[in-house]
């Protein structure tokens, strides 16, 4: 290990692992059964530094699925922080989770190389996944709501039915070409239509 290493930090440590990782495998590591030694080579640090600040390749994957969740409520924060019950922003909120869902290098090389392992976890076992956003989602959306910005819809049910189309958008191809962001607004657009209508009670 250099100099330089040796004077980085446990997290800093965790950060050039955590990197290391996800370069590999968006370079084909999902399928690999060298994943550890790709990640110590890439990270340029030995395999027993790796598994001190690291650990093993589940506490690897968990650590980067934690990290990526982190990463996107950062980025959806302030989309949520201007919502408004209008078929625009609807759209917009649309367009943003299906082209940020799309365009996720790590989800995209899951879906690439091991599909029978990740598709069941966003579809057979959707529930996990639902509840995890509906916990981060659901009281942002009730700020707004108590403040009377927005009806009282029902978050759930918003959640439940924005998951099904993300989702369905990221694993379905058909003749929709949903990477041409001109497409893609159109499409959102017309999802909206049904979306808006949901349940607001009187």
């Amino acid at each position: 290990m250099t100099e330089r290493l040796a004077r980085r930090t446990p997290e800093e440590f965790r950060a050039l692992i955590l990197d290391a990782a996800a370069e590999c495998l968006v370079e084909g590591g999902f399928a690999s059964g060298r994943l550890l030694s790709a990640i110590a080579r890439k990270a340029g640090i030995s395999r027993p530094t790796l598994y001190k600040y690291g650990g093993t390749v589940d506490d690897i994957k968990e650590a980067l699925v934690e990290r990526e969740l982190s990463t996107f409520i950062a980025r959806v924060a302030p989309v949520l922080d201007e919502i408004a019950w209008t078929p625009e922003y609807l759209t917009d909120l649309l367009v943003f989770l299906i082209d940020y869902a799309r365009h996720h290098p790590l989800l995209r090389a899951a879906l690439r190389d091991v599909p029978e392992l990740i598709l069941p976890v966003f579809t057979l076992q959707a529930r996990a996944q639902v509840d995890l956003i509906g916990e981060f989602v659901t009281p942002l959306v009730r700020e707004h709501i108590t403040a009377g910005r927005i009806p009282d819809i029902d978050v759930t049910l918003l959640v439940d039915a924005l998951y099904r189309v993300v989702i369905a958008a990221v694993i379905i191809e058909t003749r929709q070409d949903l990477d041409d962001p001109a497409s893609l607004r159109a499409y959102c657009r017309a999802v909206v239509s049904s979306l808006s209508t949901l349940p607001v009670p009187h």
